[in-house]
């Protein structure tokens, strides 16, 4: 009977424990879900205020040219945005610059491109290489234009002694600037002979050139055409054209004399 007993207050015991824990379990996940969502909210509002604070007119932020004519105002966010894309190579060797700096080789030699960048824009208007683009990709595509005749592998070189003097961690001393100033003038020396080569470019030379045929109307079905051609006897003749037919009229002493080609 101990037994039973004994039993019978253990299930009576573990039964009245059950519910506790299961409770204790609900109300800390209850308190979890509770304070991520204060959180999220927390987060959503104040974004939100913020976003309303930046639009406000009256906040501290206000955008440039406000209270202006639309247009004005369009034109400066144009421009404001263009901005980002605008890029420049400045001259490294400039005028106080101390021949004496440890990298003035690689200075000079990255500003020398521009030489070469001025004799191919010179060769063609469309042949112009923006600030900050690829010299290497630059310089094949030319391949086919300024520097046709060149070997690529001469092009080769100069991009990778060029890459050398601006990126690479090795020396780059007197030889290899003078290396890299020879290459530079041999591609110049290439370019201003495909430029004297080239068709058209003698326009001093009194042969007139005429690379695009002249803009003329073209002709149209139902129109009509007439033009008056006055004599020294003081007669008249009058071309009238009609679908593709010409009729002349010539008047001398008030008679009208009509001829269909």
């Amino acid at each position: 009977m101990s037994s039973v007993e004994s039993e019978r207050e253990l299930g009576s015991d573990t039964a009245a424990q059950a519910p506790e824990q299961l409770s204790g379990v609900a109300v800390v996940i209850i308190i979890a879900v509770g304070v991520q969502t204060f959180i999220m909210l927390f987060i959503f509002a104040k974004r939100q205020i913020m976003r309303f604070t930046l639009r406000s007119r009256r906040g501290p932020h206000v955008s440039v040219g406000q209270g202006g004519v639309k247009a004005f105002r369009r034109e400066i966010d144009r421009r404001l945005d263009y901005a980002n894309h605008i890029k420049y190579e400045p001259k490294l060797c400039r005028e106080g610059i101390s021949r004496s700096v440890a990298h003035h080789h690689r200075m000079m030699a990255v500003d020398k491109i521009a030489e070469l960048d001025d004799v191919i824009a010179s060769y063609d208007s469309d042949c112009v290489r923006s600030a900050g683009s690829n010299v290497r990709s630059f310089l094949i595509e030319c391949l086919a234009g300024p520097l046709v005749g060149a070997d690529p592998r001469q092009v080769h070189r100069f991009c990778d002694m060029y890459e050398h003097a601006r990126h690479s961690y090795k020396q780059f001393g007197q030889l290899e600037y003078n290396n890299y100033v020879n290459l530079l003038s041999e591609l110049k020396i290439l370019v201003m002979k495909n430029i004297q080569k080239k068709p058209g470019f003698a326009k001093h030379a009194g042969t007139p050139v005429h690379n695009k045929p002249v803009n003329r109307p073209r002709k149209r079905l139902g129109s009509s055409h007439s033009t008056i051609y006055t004599g020294t006897t003081g007669s008249s003749t009058t071309i009238i054209q009609r679908n593709a037919s010409t009729v002349l009229v010539s008047t001398e002493s008030n008679v009208n004399n009509s001829t269909r080609v």
